[in-house]
């Protein structure tokens, strides 16, 4: 009899087992899922990418309460980052607070000034990440000309992860 161990295996009937098997990392992708028995929603993972963006050319303006996302599920802030299409001149600074539901939870506002090029990205730290169905997230951005010239193109990259 031949050591079928190393062969592979082919089943007709439904496979039970009696105790949960080990399945080894990479077993199973998007081919092994097919389009008539898909993964059901709650079982995935969503990401969502929220973007906001003043107009390229146009000085860096202040905002407030603007609503970026409204939580479908239970998840966490993964991130935000800050960017400017042109460097602020002089004395010149935005920032920008992330809050969910009127509260802050960055550790401090992500400030760009005239030490930031042109689509340089600063990333802010995030003190709770944790949040809820229906919590919602808003950005305040405060542009201060400070006698020097504001920065333009400002743009505002969230990363929201929600288990359904």
């Amino acid at each position: 009899m031949e050591n079928l161990e190393y062969q592979d295996q082919r089943f007709a009937g439904q496979i039970s087992f009696e105790k949960t098997p080990v399945v080894p990392a990479g077993s199973f992708g998007d081919a092994q899922v097919g389009a008539t028995s898909p993964i059901d929603t709650p079982k995935l993972k969503h990401r969502f990418a929220q973007v906001y963006a003043q107009d390229k050319g146009a000085a860096a303006a202040s905002v407030t309460g603007r609503v970026i996302h409204t939580a479908k599920a239970a998840g966490s802030v993964a991130s935000i980052d800050v960017g400017i299409t042109q460097a602020a001149v002089g004395a010149a600074t935005v920032t920008v607070d992330l809050k969910k539901n009127g509260a802050t939870i960055l550790t401090g506002v992500v400030t760009i000034n005239n030490s930031h090029a042109a689509f340089a990205e600063v990333s802010g730290t995030i003190s709770s990440a944790a949040y809820a169905l229906g919590d919602n997230f808003e950005l305040v951005i405060v542009a201060t000309a400070g006698g020097g010239t504001l920065p333009q193109g400002l743009y505002v990259h969230t990363v929201f992860n929600e288990n359904p």
